[in-house]
């Protein structure tokens, strides 16, 4: 049974950098640190060796390095006499010093959980062409992103921010909340049955989404439930509107690309392979 935790600082990060795609380098600069993690094998990190890895990739001056960690709230840095400095803290140091970049407690004692939900997190960010969200398209498109990578907690707190915004696509959220809860609780049939309801009150697309083969998948899931069989993974689709468009869908189209290429293009140009990501390291602790 899945049990639905309260929010950490990493999904608050997550949530900012969905409604701030500006933010969203603050999720290279985790990648960077998991990486040396598994590339070392230790939690310890020299911060010199961490900003060569940060500032290959980004365009960031490197004396904001400091900004950037007092932001994350995530990383602490150790001086050679022990001493940790961590939020405002980190103001006081010199970079020639000799410094060490470490992850908070809590999250070293799941390395292989914090630094998965990491990798999820760009997968979902990095495909964004928004620069701030504000309408139902990208809303609900990205709660489907959520959804499918089986960020079932983060997709609750995601879903409520979003009803209250856009409260006439609250129907849609809320389809997808019932089917999270049916595969977090026990007696599942009931929430199963609640989804297929309100996926009734959808139109069978719905802002791109194939609602038909998500009602069938629902149903599919009330009745596994009704038998007591385990319920199957739900992923949502899209529907892959080709046909119809003419030349002028297709231009609107491509001058959209076009835009969205030059005035939302990010320095993003790390290199960081997930199936390594997702291995679990080998620590000299």
């Amino acid at each position: 049974m899945l049990e639905l935790r309260e929010r950490d600082r990493l999904e608050s990060l997550f949530l900012e950098v969905l409604e701030d795609q500006s933010k969203r380098e603050l999720l290279l600069y985790l990648l960077c640190y998991i990486q040396l993690v598994k590339k070392e094998g230790n939690f310890s990190i020299g911060l010199d060796q961490f900003l060569g890895c940060a500032y290959r990739s980004f365009r960031a001056s490197r004396s904001q390095w400091k900004d950037i960690l007092v932001e994350l709230n995530l990383l602490k840095i150790t001086d050679i006499y022990g001493n940790v400095y961590v939020g405002k803290d980190i103001y006081k140091l010199q970079e020639d010093n000799l410094l060490f970049v470490s992850l908070y407690e809590q999250y070293l004692e799941d390395f292989y959980g914090f630094s998965n939900r990491v990798v999820k997190y760009w997968s979902i960010a990095h495909k964004l062409s928004y620069s701030k969200l504000w309408n139902p398209l990208d809303a609900i498109h990205l709660g489907v992103y959520i959804f499918n990578e089986e960020l079932y907690e983060e997709y609750m707190h995601y879903s409520e921010l979003q009803k209250e915004r856009f409260r006439r696509e609250a129907v849609f959220f809320e389809v997808l909340e019932k089917a999270v809860k049916g595969t977090a609780i026990q007696d599942c049939a009931k929430y199963w049955w609640e989804a297929l309801e309100l996926a009734k009150n959808l139109p069978d697309v719905y802002y791109g989404v194939d609602v038909k083969k998500l009602r069938k998948s629902l149903e599919n899931n009330w009745r596994r439930c009704q038998k007591g069989k385990k319920v199957e993974k739900v992923k949502v689709e899209f529907v892959k509107q080709t046909k119809g468009k003419g030349f002028w869908g297709y231009l609107k189209d491509s001058i959209k690309r076009l835009y969205r290429r030059l005035v939302h293009k990010g320095p993003w140009n790390i290199t960081l392979k997930e199936e390594c990501l997702r291995e679990r390291p080998r620590l000299n602790v």
